[in-house]
């Protein structure tokens, strides 16, 4: 590749480099128009205004699709989503022959290392390919899992992250990629920020300028700053509510596809510039491939060019964004848009059309004041627009199972070529989607029900809402409903890995090892890690040591986060009654949360079971303890922590804990649980008689209806033996 000498207004920017630094720091969901440095007044971002006036600042960058993976796959292989194969944040993985900026400089003799803030990154998309350290330990922020977009860590953890890998590397030259999560939604920033912005997602944008002003302190302290290329962007914007979506995804809109874009050469060449020619995402990849002297891919179809190579001159540019956000997760229409100029088109069945200039906001379609430019878009675009099939990892020999399972149906929820509703005209049922899965989340089950029910009445192809069902029946304690419900789904969108993972789950739960098993061995296929980690747990009730070793030391190989898959070899170990063994494997799980904001359910409670057996009871009930802290609702905790009190006569302490437990989780299997530890502890009574409390709250609850008559029965034999 030839080393070109860019001349601008007289002064050189200078020949490239392959000793230069390349930092790349992404700004997840920031719209321009929330940064003082392109005119807002709402928010302080020192870090940010002070790295802009050594940058060149690009008035009009545009993102090509409004979601976190497929964007960022763009911004690192310079290829539009079509190109790269990658049409949504889950469902899709990148493939390992598709050339990215990570690999190419390292082939350049670059260290290359990332931190990544949000799962939707995770290393399992391909993403990581060609980074020497890629770090993506995220995790919930809470205890909702349900959609994807929520797993993240605070992006200050993620910085440290690849400060310690730039302690070892910052000496070679070095491509750095730094992924914060902030603004995106949940808008929760931390104190003093929280307080100073009652718009909360301006306060986690100073939270994330803070952070970006750490890296940039640090980088001046290893006095790598004025050497530095640095490349501050964002990967889409975010609706606020400007066209009635209130986060991002669905539409096409400038709040959405407007981002900042800051570029600041080494010794700060050009600080302060400004241009205003439009720019796209997929022109950082070959900026930085002309910066750094990096040879370009001979293969691959790139639309972009250098952000240098515009700066003397305005060339007539078409930028294009899609999203199938709404075909994929809701079956409805997918949307496309062209900007070129001040025209924007957007392609959708009811088509749009807006003047830049005349109409930032994008409040007045003019599709019928200015025909021409509509037909000249509307042929433009075409080129362009590629249909995407939807997320499927189901290969032919899984569909068969699944259909030999009673799931028939389609295995996509649209077809090629099909008329869908406009997203536009649906967005009043996107909203009471969210609001299902906010009372959820705020514990209105009965309300969340009723209108998740009245959704999947008006469409059954959505795969969140049927777990969304799932998750609302087993909150309400009502385990086989659950599962039924996600059998349900499971008929009507056969490929859905998360109604796979609910039927393999509630299975277990309710007691039908041979259901589980079934799914989560179709699950196994598409994503093993956690398919193992059930496997395990079912291998373990049968009693087969063997097996349920095998299956978590596989969970363990392929997960993401094995913290699970080793509690259950720990279990397995304590069945063998190989104790330190599974003190050990429970060790190390414990040590694998640690970076967790909570540890995942059921940790705690195994490393007490474990220390109570090795007659460690203060430390057994200081683990107990810390799960009912941290899961309160979780019965098994409670009735742990009363059998050692019991057994410890402390039995007035234990009485306590019973009615703690039941108005921490009023429901069915409280009962149970309740009943079945009194029983153990030799209190026959006591336990008749929470047996018939839960009956008279829950009397048509099945386990709850035979647990008298199984407690009699349990009895009798105890003193038929005894005697």
């Amino acid at each position: 590749m030839a080393l070109l000498v860019v001349a601008c207004r007289g002064r050189f920017i200078g020949s490239p480099s392959r000793t230069t630094p390349v930092i790349l720091i992404s700004i997840d969901t920031l719209r321009s128009d929330h940064l003082p440095a392109y005119g807002y007044k709402g928010v302080e971002t020192p870090n940010i205004d002070a790295l802009r006036a050594d940058s060149i600042l690009y008035q009009r960058a545009y993102s090509h699709v409004p979601l976190t993976l497929p964007s960022h796959v763009s911004i690192l292989s310079g290829m539009l989503p079509a190109d790269s194969g990658v049409r949504d944040n889950v469902g899709f993985r990148l493939s390992g022959s598709i050339p990215m900026i990570q690999g190419l400089l390292k082939k350049n003799g670059y260290a290359t290392g990332a931190a990544v803030s949000a799962y939707v990154l995770r290393r399992e998309t391909g993403i990581a390919s060609g980074f020497d350290f890629f770090d993506d330990e995220v995790e919930p922020i809470g205890a909702d899992e349900s959609t994807i977009g929520r797993v993240q860590r605070d992006g200050r953890e993620t910085l440290r992250a690849l400060q310690k890998w730039l302690d070892g590397h910052a000496q070679k030259p070095f491509f750095a990629f730094l992924h914060l999560y902030e603004p995106h939604s949940p808008y929760t920033p931390p104190q003093p920020f929280f307080g100073r912005y009652p718009n909360h997602y301006d306060g986690e944008i100073a939270y994330a300028d803070s952070i970006v002003g750490e890296l940039l302190d640090d980088l001046k302290h290893r006095g790598l700053y004025d050497k530095a290329l640095i490349i501050l962007l964002s990967d889409h914007g975010e609706g606020l509510n400007d066209h009635g979506e209130e986060e991002h995804g669905i539409f096409l809109y400038r709040e959405a596809l407007q981002v900042p874009l800051l570029l600041k050469l080494p010794d700060r060449v050009k600080a302060g510039a400004v241009v205003e020619t439009p720019v796209e995402l997929v022109d950082v990849f070959p900026t930085i491939l002309d910066r750094t002297a990096t040879p370009a891919p001979a293969t691959g179809r790139r639309l972009g060019q250098s952000l240098l190579a515009i700066l003397d001159r305005a060339p007539q540019r078409q930028i294009y964004a899609e999203s199938y956000y709404s075909r994929f997760h809701f079956g409805w229409s997918d949307v496309h848009s062209l900007i070129a100029g001040n025209d924007h088109y957007i392609r959708a069945p009811q088509p749009e059309l807006y003047d830049l200039a005349a109409d930032p906001a994008e409040k007045r379609n003019v599709i019928e004041q200015n025909r021409r430019a509509y037909v000249r878009l509307r042929q433009a675009i075409e080129p362009y627009v590629r249909d995407a099939a939807g997320p499927s990892n189901i290969d032919p020999e899984d569909a068969a199972k699944l259909a030999a399972l009673g799931y028939v149906g389609s295995a996509a929820a649209t077809r090629p070529g099909q008329e869908l509703p406009d997203p536009k005209n649906t967005i009043g049922t996107f909203r009471n989607i969210r609001l299902a899965f906010t009372w959820y989340r705020n514990g209105k089950e009965d309300d969340a029900l009723r209108l998740t029910n009245q959704l999947l009445s008006e469409n059954s192809q959505i795969t969140d809402l049927w777990d969304l069902k799932y998750k609302i029946l087993v909150k309400s304690g009502r385990q086989r409903e659950a599962v039924e419900a996600a059998k349900d789904g499971l008929r009507n969108v056969p490929t859905a890995l998360p109604l796979l993972y609910d039927v393999a789950t509630g299975a277990l739960a309710a007691g039908d090892l041979d259901e589980a098993q079934q799914h989560a061995e179709l699950a196994s296929k598409i994503e093993p890690g956690k398919a193992h980690d059930i496997l395990a747990r079912i291998w373990l009730r049968r009693g087969n040591l063997e097996r349920a070793e095998a299956e978590a030391k596989l969970s363990v190989e392929t997960s993401h986060d094995p913290t699970s898959a080793l509690i259950q070899l720990a279990s397995a170990e304590k069945q063998r009654g190989n104790l330190q063994a599974a003190l050990a494997y429970i060790d190390r799980a414990v040590e694998k949360a640690r970076h967790k904001q909570a540890p995942p359910q059921d940790l705690h409670l195994a490393r007490g079971d474990i220390l109570a057996r090795l007659g460690r009871p203060a430390e057994a009930e200081q683990e107990f303890r810390i799960e009912i802290a941290h899961f309160p609702s979780s019965p098994n905790a409670y009735s742990s922590l009363i059998l050692l009190l019991a057994t410890n006569q402390r039995a007035d302490e234990a009485t306590a804990l019973v009615y703690k437990m039941v108005k921490a989780a009023p429901s069915p299997h409280t009962y149970v649980v309740i009943s079945e530890t009194l029983k153990a502890v030799g209190d026959e009574q006591g336990a008749l008689y929470w047996a018939y409390q839960g009956l008279d709250r829950y009397p048509n609850d099945p386990e709850l209806r035979h647990l008298p008559k199984k407690l009699a029965e349990a009895t009798r034999l105890l003193r038929s033996h005894i005697n």
